[in-house]
């Protein structure tokens, strides 16, 4: 998919006749892969980037965002 595979499950099914090598096949099978790669979508399961993991750190952010904090910031 992050090649530019049209059809994913195609390309897996002819992938072994080319060795497990991706360029490979994306030379031999032209007519299956995109002109750009498609971008990955979905979830990872990992948190937001920039967001509190744990209610301390949430926490103390609100208090920041509020100005109720004893920083001198």
């Amino acid at each position: 998919m992050l090649a530019g595979c049209r059809n994913v499950k195609a390309a897996k099914a002819v992938l072994g006749d080319h060795g497990g090598d991706v360029e490979a096949l994306k030379e031999a099978e032209l007519w299956m892969f995109a002109d750009t790669p498609q971008k990955q979508s979905g979830r990872t399961g990992l948190p937001n980037a920039g967001t509190a993991t744990d209610e301390g750190k949430q926490m103390k952010r609100w208090e920041k965002l509020a100005g109720l904090t004893d920083d001198d910031e």
